[in-house]
């Protein structure tokens, strides 16, 4: 590199020394140096600010669903709720009534599986029935 220098009898140019051009590398260097660091820092800054975005916006989704969860539930409860009533109105539904059906039913069946002799069997008493046998 040269030097621009203004004498009297004019502008002439001289190198730069050795020292010299190394001290502008040196500042040239360092400067740069420091542009990269703020570029390096101003993208590290951008990634933050996108990433605490992003996690907000991961929270929300995640409360907004919860609530939308939460929504459709008692809308579901409320349906079961509604149709339970409507049953019970009409008679179909009751848990002890069909409890009890459910016992009659299954005391019919049975009966039914006893067969003949032995439903007469069960309403005459063990006397008797020695007696008929003895005849």
């Amino acid at each position: 590199m040269t030097c621009r220098v203004d004498t009297r009898g004019g502008a002439s140019t001289k190198p730069y020394s050795k020292e010299e051009e190394e001290k502008m590398a040196a500042i040239l260097q360092e400067r740069k140096e420091k542009k990269e660091a703020k570029k390096k820092a101003l993208k590290e800054e951008q990634a933050a600010k996108l990433k605490k975005i992003e996690e907000e916006m991961a929270r929300e989704k995640e409360r907004i669903q919860k609530e939308e969860e939460e929504k459709l539930k008692e809308v579901e409860e409320e349906e079961e709720d509604d149709e339970m009533s409507l049953q019970r109105k009409r008679g179909k539904y009751s848990g002890s009534r069909e409890e009890e059906m459910e016992k009659r039913i299954s005391e019919w069946v049975a009966n039914l599986s006893l067969g003949e002799e032995e439903e007469v069997a069960m309403y005459i008493s063990k006397d008797d029935q020695e007696a008929a046998m003895r005849a």
